[in-house]
């Protein structure tokens, strides 16, 4: 009867939520549907509502690399000259401003946007030229039906570490929420490319190879000689990264302009998306020297006067910092620092385990705030010391992120941790401006303007 109230024309629920009002609802003229599945219907309806959508839709999921994975393979397309987007956690990129109208505005920076808002998103989209969709499928939106409804082509799984057990009982569930996109979404002949050198990816594929009726063409990419696209080195250099790959007995070495081994497995993951999506391998390999990283994902902020680098990653679980610690360690020729918190109203089991990380990961750890939500951030900082007892304690993220700066010298290397492209902080019940690369940036102009650091 609320939803009445507020105006809906009809309902679609499960019976179990509707029993108690069926005698309101059957005097308000107001059509009731009922479904063991109602998101999943309404996603569907939503489809047919809006009709269009792009002729290729690709979708990655997993813990960490959803969000690079995607932007890098809409580079990709792009600079073949396809019309493409992405659509995740950075928002809506690359779509042209003549199709920034209407429904798209409102468009929700979620991982995975809800189906209604996608679909009618993806209509005038569609409509203004956009062929080819780069989609990230987060576990919460496979679960809650987001999804459902898309002609996926191609699904991706990049790894499966400890993450939103807030929201999953356990590792299983997480697992299954991820593995839905290959077993009920991709479409039948559709193309799984699945990291093997993650266990649940290893994993993964099997079920796929197992699964004969749905007829999925699968493309395995990893440090496994087993993988079809086997990547042979990850080798630092002076612009960034060479990365050596073997593909049917073929060997090729790519430049690449990105920061951290993990993002180089991210765009070779792209580079075969865009393949299975009928690009060339030839021409799909060789356009990553071209891609540059999305927003907040081992984002380079430059400038420092001692030289020393610095990285703002997205890095908020144990496995994702310790993978952009391994991964900033051999560009690391002095001392690696990170400076990190965790958020609160979420899996507080992480906080020491992130602290163990940092310890064991960097030669420097301050300890901050991130976005404590409603908890008390002194207890918060307080769990992810017992981690790491020898780090630094700032609580004002901007005056931690000023003073890890001040401390640097030539040679080291600073990783800014765990919020990535936001561009707030969420205290209490207030969402405050902050930007972790914004603050950066300001620090190193007032270091520079005061003669330097270290």
């Amino acid at each position: 009867t609320t939803a009445v109230e507020a105006g809906a024309v009809a309902i679609l629920t499960d019976p179990r939520e509707i029993d108690d009002s069926l005698t309101a609802l059957a005097t308000s003229g107001v059509p009731v549907l009922r479904s063991d599945d109602p998101r999943r219907d309404l996603a569907h309806a939503a489809a047919r509502f809006w009709r269009r959508q792009p002729g290729m839709v690709a979708a990655v999921t997993g813990t960490n690399g959803k969000t690079s994975t995607a932007e890098f393979l809409r580079q990709i397309w792009s600079r073949v000259t396809w019309d493409a987007v992405s659509i995740g956690t950075l928002g809506l990129q690359g779509a042209d401003p003549r199709a920034m109208q209407g429904s798209i505005m409102g468009l929700p920076a979620l991982t995975t946007p809800d189906a209604v808002s996608l679909h009618s998103a993806l209509a005038p989209l569609t409509t203004a030229g956009v062929t080819h969709l780069a989609l990230e499928a987060s576990s919460h939106g496979l679960a809650q039906r987001r999804l459902d409804g898309l002609n996926i082509h191609i699904a991706t799984f990049t790894n499966l570490t400890r993450d939103h057990l807030d929201h999953h009982p356990d590792m299983e569930s997480y697992f299954a929420a991820k593995a839905r996109l290959f077993t009920e979404l991709l479409m039948p002949g559709g193309t799984a490319v699945i990291n093997i050198d993650d266990p649940y990816g290893a994993r993964l594929a099997e079920m796929i190879r197992g699964d004969g009726p749905r007829q999925h063409v699968l493309l395995t990419i990893g440090t496994d000689p087993a993988a079809d696209f086997h990547i042979t080195a990850i080798t630092p250099m002076e612009f960034g990264l060479e990365v050596g790959v073997e593909h049917a007995g073929t060997s090729h070495r790519i430049p690449m302009a990105l920061a951290g081994t993990f993002q180089a497995i991210n765009a070779i993951t792209a580079a075969v998306m865009a393949h299975a999506s009928g690009l060339p391998i030839h021409d799909s390999l060789f356009a990553l020297p071209y891609v540059t990283g999305a927003d907040g994902r081992m984002q380079l902020v430059t400038g420092h006067p001692s030289g020393a680098r610095v990285i703002v990653d997205y890095a908020h679980t144990p496995d994702a910092l310790r993978a952009a610690l391994s991964a900033l360690r051999p560009e690391a020729k002095g001392r690696l620092a990170v400076l990190f918190g965790a958020g609160g109203d979420r899996d507080p089991g992480k906080r020491s385990m992130m602290g163990k990380v940092a310890q064991n990961g960097a030669d420097l750890v301050y300890v901050t705030d991130d976005n404590p939500r409603s908890e008390d951030p002194g207890d918060i900082r307080k769990a992810i010391l017992d981690g790491c007892p020898d780090a630094v304690e700032i609580a004002d993220r901007g005056a931690a992120i000023t003073a890890a700066l001040g401390e640097l010298s030539a040679e080291d290397v600073l990783l800014i941790a765990g919020k990535g492209h936001e561009n707030f902080q969420l205290v209490g019940d207030e969402t405050l401006p902050f930007s972790d690369s914004s603050v950066a940036r300001n620090a190193i102009k007032r270091l520079t303007s005061e003669g330097g650091a270290g």
